[in-house]
């Protein structure tokens, strides 16, 4: 079919109220008592927007970790860096998996010169051993 189709209202509604009109309702322009106060005022929209804080709660994929868990991972990392270690990040995740593979190793994991940390198995030490790639 190729005819256009156009959505020509039948009823108009009030949003305030049930009232209905063949043809559109009157507005009226309200205007903000907010503009002639500088105190708050109970009932003003404008002054009630202006305590509003919006935020993007659980929607924000970028989080902030609270201070303890971030002081956590920065001495587990600083940790294995002190042991010779060197993991893929800071994360605790990461630090855990380059402890893993040094263990696996026998030597210090490197996250810059050696296969990922999670690659890293008792036979792949072995093949690493015996090609003296460690």
């Amino acid at each position: 079919m190729d005819e256009k189709f156009n959505t020509i209202p039948t009823l108009y509604g009030c949003t305030l109220c049930e009232a209905t009109s063949e043809s559109l309702l009157p507005t009226e322009d309200v205007f903000s008592d907010h503009v002639q106060h500088t105190d708050y005022v109970d009932g003003c929209f404008g002054c009630k927007i202006r305590t509003l804080e919006l935020s993007t709660g659980d929607a924000n994929g970028a989080r902030a970790m609270s201070q303890a868990k971030w002081d956590k991972e920065l001495n587990a990392y600083a940790d294995a860096r002190s042991q010779g270690i060197q993991p893929a990040g800071t994360t605790m995740k990461a630090v855990q998996e380059a402890k893993s593979a040094s263990d696996k190793l026998g030597v210090a994991y490197n996250a810059e010169s050696m296969p990922a940390a999670t690659k890293i198995t008792k036979q792949t030490a072995n093949v690493m051993r015996e090609t003296k790639a460690i």
